[in-house]
Order: structure tokens, then sequence, then C-alpha cells
């Protein structure tokens, strides 16, 4: 069975290899009243990185299963793979950027700097967060350069690019180190190669012995970079990725626990249900009632 969480991709934006897009948020709102975009009040799986700075009046912001308060000054980061939704009661005003993996690759790479972690496990992970007025007007500043650039009739792709990336280190300055300070580039690799193996093949390999042969190191040295990194074994970060998943779908699917055990790999109910509890202390069931 098709999960019913809306998978959303990114959409090549309207100037020709940008690699981004940024718009107010009143845009999203206006296509949700019209009908185009009635999923984004539900939570909805992005393929793609969305970062938005919240710059009027309260409400809310969905990101996985907690709802996270936004006033003005609220910067929200989601990463590539998680589930949010926007709040279309109080209709929060602000500025979103839309991005892809690959351009932020390119624009971090020029920057020296990681501003999405690649799991949600980093000890330092936090989806928002509230800046000052002189470091939010810093930011929307550059915001401002860059949909004048938009409007441009032969707008300057690099000049762009360079804007983008002065947003991105901007931001990064608000955001505590994703690293351990001790971790080398190789072992980065090495761990966010690990990460994306583990975000492809978690509902198949549940052993931290076979992502280990698909990163190409020992599962000793895979143990060291994930405690680097996390302060979790990998075996802990691979649980920890179904446990989030399960409760990603119990808490927005209406799909019965039976079929969200087997899209997850298990092939009994019951196996699902002790893992789940083993690491929750709760059932399934009892989790998704506790939402309620």
């Amino acid at each position: 069975m098709k999960s019913l969480i809306p998978q959303i991709e990114f959409n090549e934006s309207s100037l020709l290899k940008a690699g981004f897009e940024v718009f107010d948020i009143k845009k999203l709102y206006q296509r949700a009243a019209n009908g185009e975009l009635a999923y984004i009040a539900q939570a909805h799986r992005v393929n793609f990185h969305n970062l938005i700075i919240y710059t009027g009046n309260p409400g809310k912001h969905f990101v996985d299963f907690h709802a996270f308060p936004v006033e003005r000054n609220s910067l929200v980061l989601v990463n590539k793979g998680q589930i949010h939704a926007f709040d279309l009661t109080n209709k929060p005003e602000g500025i979103i950027v839309v991005f892809t993996d690959q351009y932020m690759s390119e624009v971090s790479a020029a920057i020296d700097g990681r501003l999405f972690a690649p799991t949600q496990f980093m000890t330092s992970y936090q989806p928002s967060l509230v800046m000052s007025d002189k470091q939010a007007i810093s930011i929307t500043r550059i915001f401002s350069l860059i949909s004048a650039e938009y409007q441009q009739d032969f707008a300057n792709i690099p000049y762009m690019k360079i804007l983008f990336a002065a947003v991105l280190a901007k931001v990064s300055e608000l955001k505590p180190e994703i690293y351990h300070q001790q971790m080398s580039a190789p072992q980065i690799n090495s761990f966010e190669r690990f990460i994306r193996h583990l975000h492809g093949s978690y509902t198949q390999v549940r052993d931290a012995n076979d992502y280990a042969a698909k990163v190409g190191t020992s599962y000793k040295t895979l143990n060291k970079l994930c405690k680097l990194a996390t302060n979790l074994t990998a075996k802990q970060l691979i649980d920890a990725h179904v446990i989030l998943e399960a409760k990603r779908r119990l808490s927005i699917d209406n799909t019965q626990i039976q079929q969200i055990a087997s899209d997850l790999g298990f092939e009994e109910v019951t196996n699902f249900v002790k893992y789940f509890k083993k690491h929750t202390l709760v059932t399934p069931s009892q989790f998704k009632k506790s939402l309620t």
C-alpha cells in the first residue's frame, strides 16, 4: 500500500539554472485557498530543503510530529525527507527559500559550511530558533537583493549564487557546530555516506555491519564516526531512524499498524510492536492515541 504522506518533489525554479527559489509565504496561502496546494496544512514530506523566516504575526510550524511556535524573526529549517506543515489558521507571514541537496552541496563547498545536518539525531539538531532584530534584518536584506535580481530580464546567476551562499553563511552563524570539532573531512564524508545509505535502506537493512560494508569501512570505525557526530552508536542511529519514521507514519497516516509494520520491513506486526515498545516504552497504538 502506498504511504498516505504526500511526497513533494522540487519543481525547477522559474529562473533557469538558479537552483533555488525565494518567495513570500503569502503565495503558498493563496494557492492553498485556490485549491492548488491544499496539502500544505497537512503533514507532507519534502524532497528538498526549506529555510523559512517568519516576519509577522505568531503561529505554529509543524515539523515531524511536533508543533513549534513561531513569531516575528523565527527561523525554521526543514531537512530533505522530513515531514512538515504550515499553519493556515493563523497564517503567519514570512519568506521561504527552497533548494535541493545538490545545490546546497555546491554552495556549502564554496563557503566551507554545513547548515543542514544530514540526520535529526545530531546533538545540536534544532529545527526552530528566534533571531535578534539585527540578525533578521541582515538576512532579509539579502533576500531582497535576490528578489530584485529575479525580476531582471537577464538575471546574473553567479551573482545570485553568491547571494544564496551569503544567506547560508549568515544563518550558519546562528547554529551550533553540527559536527564534533575533531572530525576530519574524510570522516565527515564517510559519516554522511552512511546516513545516505541508512535513509535508502532502513526498511531492508538494520545491521550496522552491513552498513559498514556499504560505506567501505569497518564496524568499529563506523561506530567511532557515529559517536563523534551524534554521541550514538551506529546501531542506535539505525534504530532511532526506524523509530522516527514509524512515529512519522503513525502521527499522520490513516494506515493500519499492520501495514506500517510491513512498509518498514517487519514480516510480523508483533515484531514491530515489540521493537517499537522496546525503544519508546509504549506500543504503536498508545503512541498514536497520545497525539490525539
